[in-house]
């Protein structure tokens, strides 16, 4: 595993930074460093000439959406760029591989002449029909692994002078999801993109030490446990038709969220349900309790919706419960020959933060 950690960071050191100004030609006539992205089940629309206004399939991907005409590929490698950088210099000492990081950092947050700038304002666009939805701000959950890696970055002694222009681009950021229209339509939503809008604004308000606003929201995290189901179901994801790919994307969502709690010295793995409602504890057990057994999951799902991702997830829940339905789940997951996720997590360095 280490050796293809440093292969991986050196194909990344042998290619050039991104730039959010690098996109292809398109017909979006936007600010050029505003993030611009099409949902990835975004297609144009078969009935019309021109493919306009697009439509949206959920569950079918459309590959068009990761073309250099959009931002969402470039973005995507430089996060997966970032934290696999840093853990090449955690794990050989080398300058370089920081350095990398460093630089890619640099390009895409901080330059003035080459950074995005802090919104997701035109992602998830319907070309035809808008140029941007509140839908987007879920391409930015990646981001709260990537400050895990930049908090690494910085114990390990590096980015001690590009830390506060970070903090203040996370600031910015945080500010527009939580006062902008499109920010407090996502806000607002009961499903994943609702638990990841916390997941998101909490990992960030810890990011730039903004404890008060932290609290605001930790104060009103029972909101959220109102998506689970009594029995630990999560109905709106498993309305999907890629259902155990959801289910598991909401309760990563539900883990950054406890994780940040932690450090302030709150418990929500363990916070009560309400009445008709399930626990966080419920969630996971329904997910272990029906995903080890394929004839147990009984709605929709895609081929292939699994990566490494869903055993460190299972690994972090059987830690924190302790009990034989998540330690088992834990341990069939470990023993499927499961991919490498495309952006690397510190799970995987066994450095999960709490």
């Amino acid at each position: 595993m280490s050796h293809q950690l440093v292969a991986r960071a050196d194909e990344f050191l042998a290619a050039q930074p991104y730039s959010i100004l690098d996109r292809e030609p398109s017909d979006w006539a936007g600010d050029p460093h505003d993030y611009y992205s099409v949902g990835n089940y975004s297609w144009p629309n078969p009935e019309t000439a021109d493919g306009l206004p697009y439509i949206r399939i959920d569950g079918q991907r459309n590959p068009d959406a990761w073309r250099d005409r959009y931002d969402k590929r470039r973005y995507r490698q430089t996060a997966a760029a970032v934290n696999t950088l840093v853990q090449a210099h955690l794990l050989t000492g080398e300058a370089r591989y920081a350095d990398g990081a460093v630089e890619r950092l640099e390009r895409w947050f901080l330059d003035p002449a080459t950074a995005m700038r802090p919104n997701f304002r035109h992602a998830a666009a319907l070309p035809g029909e808008h140029d941007g939805a509140a839908i987007g701000q879920i391409e930015g959950t990646l981001l709260t692994d990537l400050l895990d890696h930049v908090d690494l970055l910085v114990k390990a002694g590096r980015f001690t002078e590009g830390l506060p222009r970070l903090q203040n681009w996370f600031a910015e950021l945080t500010h527009w999801m939580r006062t902008s229209e499109l920010g407090r339509q996502e806000e607002s939503m009961t499903n994943n993109h609702g638990v990841w809008w916390d997941a998101q604004v909490l990992r960030y308000l810890q990011f730039v030490g903004d404890r008060t606003a932290l609290t605001e929201i930790l104060d009103r995290f029972d909101v959220r446990l109102r998506h689970i189901a009594a029995g630990g179901a999560l109905p709106k994801e498993l309305a999907r038709p890629d259902s155990l790919l959801y289910t598991m994307y909401c309760l990563r969502a539900f883990a950054v969220c406890c994780r940040v709690a932690a450090a302030e010295g709150r418990d929500l793995w363990n916070a009560p349900a309400e009445p008709g409602f399930g626990s966080l504890r419920d969630a996971f057990h329904f997910w272990a309790d029906h995903a080890t057994d394929d004839r147990r999951w009984i709605w929709p799902r895609q081929p292939e919706d699994l990566d490494q991702t869903a055993l460190w997830l299972a690994d972090e829940a059987a830690a924190v419960y302790q009990t034989p339905a998540l330690k088992a789940l834990a341990e069939t997951l470990r023993g499927q020959d499961l991919p490498a996720p495309e952006i690397p997590s510190t799970a995987a360095m066994g450095h999960i933060p709490t």
